[in-house]
């Protein structure tokens, strides 16, 4: 595939992240997004339904995975990556999403703070800000070794 093809391909899904963004209020069921919106500094965590949020998270999760998938296979075709990838994926997913339902089933009350970013690693596409340059840069250093 061309470079400039992968350029534009890789501009497209990182506007489908743009799209699941902009329609997370009709997509998926988020009652924390008000929480935090408002006095979340004075107030403990709102009751909500724990088994819905979870399969609402999984699913904006795994639509992020999927795009962030994309985007990592588009811009450095290798299967060594994407199943690298795949794997750090599902563990962030399962720890981090085991810390937030932990302390939601247990009103453990560590804070505002740490709920706080804990739910944005999960529903914000945040690791393929790190994973670009890092793969990138791996990549990068492979090719290096190779000449040598």
């Amino acid at each position: 595939m061309k470079r400039w093809a992968r350029f534009v391909l890789v501009a497209l899904l990182f506007f489908c992240f743009i799209l699941v963004r902009a329609y997370q209020v009709d997509l998926f069921y988020d009652p924390l997004e008000a929480y935090f919106e408002n006095d979340y500094l004075y107030l403990p965590l709102p009751e909500v339904d724990k088994s819905r949020l979870f399969i609402s998270y999984f699913f904006r999760y795994f639509i992020n995975s999927i795009i962030s998938f994309a985007i990592l296979k588009i811009a450095f075709p290798h299967r060594s990556f994407i199943r690298t990838i795949a794997f750090f994926y599902l563990l962030a997913f399962v720890l981090l999403s085991s810390i937030l339902f932990s302390l939601m089933f247990f009103k453990i009350d560590v804070g505002y703070l740490f709920p706080f970013y804990i739910r944005r690693f999960i529903i914000h596409p945040v690791f393929i800000i790190v994973l670009l340059p890092f793969i990138y840069l791996m990549r990068k250093r492979y090719r290096m070794n190779l000449k040598r």
